[in-house]
């Protein structure tokens, strides 16, 4: 009896996680809602040629994109904002929006820590008052492997920025597909990783409001637009 009663447990289990794995699987290339995380609308889908979904995440809030630019900006922030931040070291710099450098996350034990070289590029667009920013993951003979963590690939991470006009309101997005690479089955992977847009806007906001300084180039981007001329 009690021989079987542990075999239908296991088999129990087993179902749990199959239906975990596979529920609201999400059509190849259309995000699909998963929900509201701290004010942070979240989205998914399944990317052609991977295991892994991709996330995105998207927020309105009441605070100057100069702030936000301010903290985002400043390599020497991310370890107030970034979830599981380690540590860093910046490898180039060759613009005030571009970078290269390598990152740490620490994560529970038994996992392994994961480490990224990554090369972001940023972008203004001062017309439509955004800026967006691109990070992938990049090889790099400064930073190779390191037997500190296993090193995990960014496929693709983007934020974008953009100053609502006639208010101090910012809407924030940012998607990101990233494989951590190692042993985690795809199923724990996307379990995990569908948290992290919300903790990341979320944390990138939380210590904006601590800033005091607007990054200057971005000061004027909540004027409100000229009124257009009365026709004649």
């Amino acid at each position: 009896m009690l021989h079987q009663f542990k075999r239908r447990s296991a088999l129990a289990i087993c179902l749990a996680l199959t239906l975990l794995a596979t529920a609201g699987f999400a059509q190849e290339g259309t995000w699909e809602s998963i929900g509201v995380h701290d004010g942070v609308r979240v989205w998914r889908k399944q990317v052609p040629g991977s295991d892994l979904f991709a996330f995105k995440g998207e927020i309105v809030t009441n605070l100057h994109i100069g702030k936000i630019m301010t903290t985002f900006l400043d390599r020497d922030q991310r370890k107030f904002w970034v979830d599981r931040f380690a540590e860093q070291k910046m490898l180039e710099k060759p613009n005030p929006y571009s970078e290269t450098y390598w990152i740490r996350f620490g994560l529970p034990f038994p996992i392994s820590d994961r480490d990224y070289v990554l090369k972001a590029d940023g972008q203004v667009d001062n017309a439509a008052h955004v800026f967006t920013a691109r990070i992938k993951s990049t090889v790099d003979g400064r930073k190779g492997p390191d037997d500190c963590c296993v090193r995990a690939e960014a496929k693709n991470t983007y934020y974008r920025f953009e100053a609502i006009p006639g208010s101090e309101k910012t809407k924030l997005t940012v998607e990101v597909h990233t494989d951590p690479k190692g042993s985690l089955p795809d199923w724990l992977i996307n379990l995990i990783q569908k948290k992290w847009p919300s903790k990341t806007l979320s944390g990138l906001i939380a210590r904006a409001r601590t800033q005091n300084q607007i990054q200057p180039e971005f000061a004027n981007w909540h004027d409100a637009p000229a009124a257009a001329p009365a026709a004649p």
